[in-house]
């Protein structure tokens, strides 16, 4: 048998200025098959009461007119209405409420935003008790001070220990809310792991394939010749902000005598720019044997097939890309540019392998202006230049992210102190070179690190001639 069966079938008055709240209120009373009269503040709540009187009044606080706490007072103090019950809807957030919830004689607290099932538990839990509740007139009053603020409350000691417990009972429920939402929490937290262990796994594993992907064995310049014996000797650094890169490089052998070098950098970083780097590898191992002996060609023909992919995209992409071929017959490179800075040709003074120092030049002259990025417009043309070469010359392509590294003070290390850097370690063997440039700028940057993806790729021509 139950012992504490739903009160149903109660008059109810519920005070709400606010539409929606008064309609999800009186829905839920409905639905347990009470009488509801709404109002929208404290004026037409008592024009109301004086028409019908309900059983139990529920009531907001912050409304125009004449708030929650002056409607309690009122029906308070008139003998004939002073039983009435009345609760409060209230945030509770302040010690304040309490008091002046005692101070009006209010009967019960409900917390906004409030759940359901406690809010119907309370309603009974009122009615239930409303003999306890009953107000007697001639009880001493007390005044207490609190926060500068002086409040008169009666003595009845059932009145004040009900809205005590109500809002002990409150203080626990919001408890048992904050513990759940608290375990729910943590669940989602221990998902969002889970899931970022598996993100991460799977970037892993992508990095490994994007790194397995770069050049691991140069082209023997002639073909078959030991490595030291070889015309041409390459080498790289590829380094990445980021678990995916955008920059990307390729060696490609296209003659016995000749070998092209393909260096790009794809906007932005992650997997969107290695999904473009992706499509971009995919190109070059396509033109390697088409087009690969005629630099215009290959970047022309790499930019229409790139701009047939990324015209579907809703966000724009773009990559700049430098392909040049090297000739140890003729002793020259012919190349394109696409957008991307310019490689540095260290020239070898005496034209014969030396441990001096290089004169730094640029391959292109500062003033001629490259093509247009890959990707950008769909009939790109792509020039190409030549330039000579002679033994113990090296080549340097590489990336802006070894550049465009901010150091103290927002002072950036620009291609000026590129240069001079390369400069000072210019008589150096190309990996050499590289570990220091590198070294050199980590150590400018404000972060210690690079800002951006660095790649960075060296031909050092051993020998010129068939």
């Amino acid at each position: 048998m139950n012992e504490n069966p739903s009160v149903r079938g109660v008059e109810i008055l519920i005070v709400e200025d606010s539409l929606t709240q008064s309609m999800k209120l009186q829905h839920i009373l409905q639905r347990h098959e009470h009488h509801v009269t709404t109002t929208r503040d404290g004026i037409e709540a008592l024009e109301a009461i004086a028409k019908k009187k309900p059983s139990l009044v529920i009531t907001d606080i912050n409304m125009p007119r004449m708030n929650g706490y002056e409607l309690c007072q009122k029906i308070k103090d008139d003998p004939a209405l002073t039983e009435t019950p009345v609760i409060l809807l209230t945030s509770l957030s302040d010690p304040k409420d309490i008091l002046k919830g005692l101070e009006c004689g209010a009967d019960n607290f409900i917390v906004k935003p409030y759940d359901e099932e406690f809010l119907l538990s309370r309603i009974q839990y009122v009615l239930a008790n409303q003999e306890l509740r009953k107000q007697h007139a001639g009880q001493p009053v007390t005044e207490i001070f609190f926060a500068g603020h002086k409040y008169q409350l009666t003595s009845q000691r059932i009145h004040s220990i009900d809205l005590l417990l109500s809002t002990y009972e409150t203080a626990v429920q919001k408890n048992l809310e904050l513990s759940r939402a608290k375990e729910l929490l943590e669940q989602q937290a221990e998902q969002l792991r889970e899931k970022n262990a598996m993100m991460e796994a799977e970037l892993d594993l992508a990095r490994e394939l994007q790194t397995a992907f770069l050049p691991r064995d140069y082209p023997k310049i002639p073909p078959g010749a030991p490595p030291p014996e070889s015309a041409l000797k390459f080498c790289h650094r590829y380094r990445t902000t980021t678990e995916l890169g955008g920059d990307f490089f390729d060696i490609l052998k296209i003659s016995p005598t000749e070998a092209g070098v393909f260096i790009c950098d794809v906007m932005g970083h992650g997997v969107r720019a290695a999904l473009v780097t992706a499509i971009i590898r995919g190109l070059v191992e396509e033109l390697e044997t088409t087009a690969g002996a005629d630099p215009t060609r290959f970047l022309c023909e790499i930019n229409e097939g790139l701009c047939a992919v990324l015209k579907e995209t809703a966000t724009p992409l773009f990559a700049s890309a430098f392909y040049g071929v090297i000739d140890v017959v003729s002793g020259t490179v012919r190349y394109a540019n696409a957008g991307h800075p310019s490689p540095y040709h260290l020239r070898c003074a005496t034209g014969a392998a030396s441990d001096g120092a290089r004169k730094v030049e640029r391959l292109d002259p500062a003033e001629k202006k490259p093509g247009p990025a890959l990707g950008v417009f769909e009939n790109s043309a792509y020039a190409t230049s030549r330039r000579a070469l002679t033994a113990g010359d090296l080549l340097i392509l590489f990336t802006d992210g070894l550049y465009e590294v901010e150091g103290e003070n927002g002072v950036f290390y620009d291609q000026g102190k590129l240069v001079a850097a390369i400069a000072r370690r210019s008589g150096e063997p190309a990996e050499a070179l590289f570990d220091g440039l590198l070294e050199e700028v980590k150590a400018f940057s404000a972060i210690k690190d690079f800002d951006d993806d660095v790649c960075l790729v060296g031909v050092e021509v051993a020998r010129i001639g068939g």
